[in-house]
C-alpha cells in the first residue's frame, strides 16, 4: 500500500511524516547563486546538520560484502557528506541523493541507474506507485498513458518529477525527498543498493581513467584521488596526467582544485591519511581490472 507523506514546515526547516508516524527531518531551505551563470537557485540541503540519523557510510561495515572496493569509495563518501540520507535539491542537478551524491541530471548516470534498480525493489510501490521501469527506462504511469521520464539524451522529465523548479521549494520536491530518505532509513537493502552503485560508479571511473592515464601499478591512494577528481569533475585528464608525472604524485593530485574546493581537498587528504597502509598497500592491475 502506498505510503502517505505529509509535510511540516517551521521557518527554514522541513520535516515529514510517513503514514502519520513520528515526524522526521528532511532538510533546510537554502539559496544558491551560480557564479558562472548568474542563476539563482532555491532548494533543500541536509548535510552538515544534526537533524539526520547517524546513518553514515563505513567501509568496515561493507567489506564482508564488497571487499576492498568498500575502502576505495570511503574517502569520497566523506567528501560528499557521508550520510546515506544526504540530500541536495538547490542546484542545476535539481535532485542529488545519497552518500555518493548521485545526481539526477546525467542521462544514464549514477542516480538514474541507481533509481532504476530501486524501483525493482519489492517495496518500491509503497513509495513510488506511479513509477516503473519499462524497456529499461523510468516511466510514469498516468491516466493518459505511460510517459518515459528519462532517455539516453535527457533526464529533464525525471528531474521535473522530483523537483518541479529551481526557483522555490514545492510540496512535490519535499515529498520526493522524504520518500527517498524514509525508504533508505527503513530498509537495509536500500542502503546496500547505494553501496553497490557507488562501487559500480568507481569501477567505471577506474576503467576509464586506466584507459586514459595508464594506472597499472599505481597505489590505491592515488587511484582514489583520481576517481574523486573525476567524480566531482574538478579537473580533466591532461592535468591529472601531468600530476601523475610529477615527483610527488599525491600532493600534485591533491593540488588539483585545491583553490576552488579547499574544504573538500582537506577532507579527502584527512581520509587518505586515516586509511594509511590499507590504501597505499594495494596497487591497480590493468590486466585484472582490480586492486591487488
Amino acid at each position: 500500500m502506498a505510503i502517505e507523506i505529509t509535510i511540516e514546515r517551521k521557518d527554514r526547516t522541513y520535516k515529514a511524516r510517513a503514514d502519520g508516524a513520528a515526524a522526521f527531518y528532511v532538510g533546510l531551505s537554502t539559496h544558491y547563486r551560480d557564479k558562472s551563470s548568474g542563476e539563482d537557485f532555491q532548494g533543500l540541503y541536509n548535510v552538515p546538520t544534526n537533524g539526520l540519523p547517524k546513518l553514515v557510510y563505513s567501509a568496515a561495515d561493507q567489506r564482508s560484502a564488497f571487499g576492498f572496493w568498500a575502502d576505495v569509495i570511503e574517502p569520497t563518501s566523506k567528501c560528499e557528506g557521508g550520510n546515506y540520507l544526504t540530500l541536495n535539491t538547490y542546484d542545476r542537478a535539481k535532485f542529488t541523493f545519497g552518500f555518493g551524491q548521485f545526481g539526477a541530471h546525467v542521462p544514464d548516470g549514477d542516480f538514474v541507474i541507481y533509481f532504476r534498480d530501486m524501483l525493482g525493489r519489492p517495496e518500491a510501490t509503497d513509495y513510488f506507485p506511479d513509477l516503473k521501469v519499462k524497456a529499461g527506462r523510468i516511466t510514469r504511469l498516468s491516466t493518459t498513458g505511460e510517459v518515459p521520464l528519462e532517455s539516453s539524451s535527457s533526464t529533464r522529465p525525471l528531474m521535473d518529477y522530483l523537483n518541479p523548479s529551481t526557483t522555490h521549494i514545492e510540496d512535490d520536491e519535499v515529498i520526493a525527498s522524504a520518500k527517498f530518505m524514509h525508504w533508505t532509513a527503513n530498509h537495509e537493502a536500500a542502503q546496500a543498493m547505494q553501496v553497490f552503485h557507488m562501487i559500480g560508479t568507481f569501477k567505471g571511473l577506474m576503467a576509464a581513467a586506466d584507459r586514459n592515464l595508464d594506472l597499472n601499478g599505481k597505489t590505491a591512494d592515488l587511484c582514489v584521488i583520481v576517481c574523486d577528481i573525476l567524480h566531482q569533475g574538478r579537473s580533466k585528464y591532461p592535468a591529472i596526467r601531468q600530476a601523475l608525472a610529477s615527483s610527488n604524485k599525491r600532493d600534485a593530485l591533491l593540488a588539483l582544485g585545491s583553490i576552488s574546493y579547499p574544504d573538500r581537498i582537506a577532507t579527502l587528504k584527512a581520509a587518505l591519511n586515516a586509511a594509511g597502509a590499507s590504501l597505499t598497500g594495494k596497487h591497480w592491475s590493468t590486466s585484472k581490472q582490480d586492486f591487488v
